[in-house]
């Protein structure tokens, strides 16, 4: 049974949600591939520039011209997507993505390495997976999804739930600032078109598109977000 909610009152802050939700789906292939890791405006490069080994001040002022510039956080570069993270677009080259994050956030927690497609992370489509995980942040990698098939590639990001008292890492948010801890009432401000549903399968959860969806602590307009997932997860 789905339930829908709808509510456009002004957002509220939410205590973080800490629970353990699991959610998957399955997927086709296609031979359309995603471009290398680059900016929206550019154009594809083959090869990444150098990341910023640390973060400047939130805002500089110079002398005389109180000209103000703003330096963005790496982690919040990583901009929850439904056809990607960050820059970089499903499809693209697995190691690829993982040296961009890598940049980004330094070395991984845990890296699984290529294994089979049944595994501690659901059953996948190919004949190979790989999970390499940042804190609460998720990768995964195969040779066979939606966008691509025949190589190893980036096809998903699960973001949460939360291991600690706060996500890690802290800052990557939806283009529309949805983030882990995020209420229901958030959602619908932002995505009126979202589905918040309780499934007796599923459970309580929410969907932005069908390649954006999460899991929620419950389905009032003061539930939040516990996890969140870009693209089409294995299935659990």
């Amino acid at each position: 049974m789905r339930v829908h909610l709808s509510f456009r009152s002004l957002a509220v802050v939410a205590t973080l949600g800490i629970l353990v939700v699991a959610c998957g789906g399955g997927g086709s292939s296609s031979e359309t591939l995603a471009p290398l890791p680059t900016t929206a405006t550019t154009t594809p490069e083959t090869t990444l520039a150098p990341m910023a080994t640390s973060v400047a001040p939130e805002s500089t002022t110079t002398s005389s011209t109180s000209s103000t510039s703003t330096t963005v956080a790496p982690a919040e570069q990583l901009v929850l997507r439904e056809d990607g993270l960050g820059d970089v677009l499903f499809g693209v080259d697995a190691e690829q993505m993982i040296t961009y994050v890598t940049q980004l956030l330094g070395k991984p927690d845990s890296d699984s390495g290529y294994i089979g497609p049944v595994s501690e992370f659901g059953s996948c489509p190919g004949t190979q997976v790989r999970g390499v995980r940042w804190g609460d942040l998720l990768l995964m990698f195969g040779d066979e999804s939606e966008v691509a098939q025949g190589r190893v590639h980036f096809y998903s990001w699960t973001y949460g739930p939360v291991q600690g008292i706060a996500p890690v890492p802290m800052g990557p948010v939806t283009d529309g600032d949805i983030t882990l801890g995020s209420t229901v009432e958030e959602i619908l401000k932002v995505y009126p078109t979202a589905e918040i549903f309780n499934d007796d399968v599923l459970g309580m959860g929410f969907e932005i598109s069908r390649t954006l969806t999460g899991t929620l602590s419950n389905d009032s307009p003061s539930g939040v977000v516990v996890s969140m997932t870009g693209g089409v997860a294995c299935a659990t």
